[in-house]
């Protein structure tokens, strides 16, 4: 009996989901991908493209809407490279720095990336089909950049933390 209806369940989601409509790609036509590649350097940016319907509240809207898609896209973007350079920044702890500074790498992360999202670039935007997209960018040099300035600023303010604890242990 289970194995009729895990049968039914597949089958229904084989034959069903093939006839949902496609998804539009907004890269699709070559105008957009040649208006997209020629703004953006692949090897030194990380971008992100957001679209939204224009609805009744009409195109001014979606392009809010687009943009904050980007920027939404954008900021996962980052929090990816992010990952690789502050955990790169640990290699050379010892376990026990690694037990202490691992905690606060997600809140340093999410803070680097909502400070990086301030300094992305709208390449472009346009209107197609009844749709608004935008296009950020953001330089992958200055995501290793804003990343180290934080990290450091952290270690530097946990070093003073303990620099106080050992000078109250010394008074003693």
């Amino acid at each position: 009996m289970l194995k009729k209806i895990i049968s039914t369940i597949f089958l229904f989601l084989l034959f069903g989901c093939t006839n949902l409509p496609e998804l539009q790609n907004p890269m699709s036509t070559s105008e957009n991908a040649d208006r997209i590649t020629s703004s953006f350097d692949s090897e030194n940016e990380i971008l992100a493209i957001g679209s939204s319907k224009i609805g009744s509240s009409g195109a001014l809207i979606a392009k809010g809407k687009a943009s904050k898609e980007a920027k939404d896209k954008l900021k996962n973007k980052i929090l990816t490279e992010e990952a690789i350079i502050f955990k790169s920044f640990l290699v050379p702890a010892d376990p026990h720095i690694k037990k202490v500074l691992s905690p606060a790498l997600s809140d340093l992360m999410d803070y680097t990336a909502t400070q990086l999202i301030q300094k992305s670039i709208e390449k472009d935007s346009w209107i197609e089909n009844n749709k608004s997209y935008t296009v950020y960018t953001l330089s992958k040099s200055e995501i290793l950049t804003e990343s180290q300035s934080i990290f450091t600023q952290y270690i530097e303010d946990i070093t003073n933390k303990l620099q106080i604890i050992k000078e109250g242990v010394v008074q003693q």
